[in-house]
């Protein structure tokens, strides 16, 4: 070393393991997941043949990369987000279809899984379904003051009668009295057809239930509402209130042939209860606001009842014939897989250039697709 030579201190950059995960670990088909993931979601809302084969790809590659999870969980936020009262039919169709994939997965190897030709034409089958659905945006909730959690705010707003929707749901034993007022007017919201109204009144309680928890240590109820093995505060959560008040008012709605979405209806309730790990918190909320929705709205359509799902089944079974191509040409890649990494890994952000270049210089997938429809066009006409 020479005397009074200075070194610059060298400066190791710590990583964490999700940036060396996202770094490190690519699809089959050699996209980052997020990549793949964002590309997919993109894919799902654009319209025409191409995107339909691009969905297909990105699907196909991300289930054949350990994503199957990540897949189904952007179905249902796709469909809560996307479709909702437009065709109220998606959920059962995701439900019926999810549980049969679980089924195979429980049944089958990864491996063995992702080549058996059931399961391609599943996954392919779902991403066609949800494209084809028509689409409607989520309702977006109301923003609640903190002005109207002051004290006798309750009393000067709430003004409607009791129902007997409220008296099969309120229990006087149980249930602090707030929420037989608020039960009221959520009630006679609904009645009115003012979803922004009624939303306000399920965001009111939550955040009062919060704030009174705060203090007193237990929310406005105590009554058992939520889903079967559930413990702590969420059994007793007000949320499942106005679970429960959509299950009568839909009960009520359905006696005087005001609706009939019968099975659309106790699915969504099903969803909302259950311990899907596809669903979060979020979603639940979004699937209590459809309910809402449902019930204000449906009852004034013409045909108070859930339009078909599938248009033209011909068609769609024709084109979910092609899924295979589709699989073997992720399948032909060196396998990789990211069951069990985290899910930083899938968070969706923007599509680099390289992805993007490489998805638009997929000719073949795009010839593929083009040829498709040109026999399908063939087979209608004859």
């Amino acid at each position: 070393m020479i005397q009074g030579q200075k070194f610059p201190i060298q400066q190791q950059i710590i990583k964490t393991t999700e940036e060396k995960d996202a770094e490190e670990f690519r699809t089959r088909s050699g996209y980052l997941p997020q990549e793949c993931f964002k590309s997919l979601e993109t894919s799902l809302l654009e319209s025409g043949t191409v995107a339909t084969g691009r969905a297909v790809h990105f699907a196909a590659d991300l289930v054949c990369s350990g994503g199957l999870a990540v897949f189904l969980q952007l179905l249902w936020h796709f469909a809560i987000r996307h479709i909702g009262i437009a065709s109220p039919r998606i959920f059962v169709y995701l439900k019926k279809r999810m549980d049969e994939l679980d089924q195979l997965c429980k049944k089958y190897a990864e491996d063995d899984l992702i080549s058996m030709q059931e399961f391609q034409t599943r996954i392919t089958e779902l991403v066609f379904v949800v494209r084809d659905c028509p689409r409607r945006g989520r309702i977006v909730p109301p923003k609640v003051g903190q002005e109207t959690h002051r004290e006798g705010y309750l009393q000067t707003a709430a003004s409607a009668p009791e129902t007997l929707v409220v008296r099969k749901v309120y229990r006087p034993g149980t249930d602090m009295p707030p929420l037989h007022k608020v039960g009221c007017e959520f009630v006679k919201a609904i009645s009115d057809a003012a979803i922004e109204k009624a939303l306000f009144w399920i965001l009111w309680t939550l955040d009062e239930d919060s704030r009174y928890r705060k203090v007193h240590g237990s929310g406005l109820s105590g009554a058992d509402r939520g889903p079967p093995g559930t413990k702590g505060k969420t059994k007793h959560d007000v949320f499942f209130y106005f679970v429960d008040l959509c299950a009568e008012c839909y009960k009520d709605y359905a006696s005087r042939q005001m609706i009939r979405m019968h099975e659309e209806f106790q699915c969504l309730l099903n969803l909302i209860r259950s311990n899907d790990a596809y669903l979060g918190v979020r979603h639940r909320k979004d699937l209590l606001f459809l309910c809402c929705q449902i019930l204000c709205e449906v009852p004034r359509w013409k045909v108070p009842a859930a339009p078909a799902l599938i248009k033209d089944p011909v068609v769609m079974s024709r084109a979910i014939q092609q899924s295979a191509n589709f699989f073997h040409e992720v399948l032909a890649n060196p396998k990789v897989s990211l069951y069990g990494k985290s899910k930083q890994l899938f968070k969706s952000g923007k599509v680099s250039e390289n992805a993007k270049l490489k998805i638009n210089k997929s000719d073949k997938m795009i010839n593929q697709f083009e040829a498709m429809e040109q026999a399908m066009n063939a087979y209608l006409n004859q």
